[in-house]
């Protein structure tokens, strides 16, 4: 669904990030994109959408504050979202994305 993608996109433009992690005592570097909201509905969307990711959700010790649901997604299935939803992503972040590939082709 076109428009169903374009509202997870502008929610991702908003609220989430992606970018090169590193990972495990030797500091492998790898792609991640994720989203974590308060918003558990949107965020199972994401997943629904996707098909792909996992979703942690974070029960805070402290009873003010709220759920958190974290949605990500690594590696090549990662860069597949983030391409997905580019051509609906603010300018800076479509220049962040090419930038990061460019840099991963090296």
């Amino acid at each position: 669904m076109p428009s169903q993608l374009a509202y997870l996109a502008g929610v991702f433009d908003g609220e989430g990030s992606f970018g090169m992690w590193s990972k495990g005592k030797k500091k492998v570097r790898e792609f991640r994109a994720s989203i974590e909201m308060c918003d558990g509905d949107v965020i199972f969307k994401f997943l629904s959408h996707f098909k792909m990711g996992s979703i942690t959700i974070r029960v805070p010790k402290n009873k003010k504050h709220k759920v958190t649901y974290h949605w990500r997604v690594n590696h090549d299935k990662g860069k597949q979202v983030v391409r997905e939803m580019l051509p609906f992503l603010s300018k800076r972040r479509q220049a962040k994305f090419h930038g990061i590939l460019s840099g991963l082709d090296k």
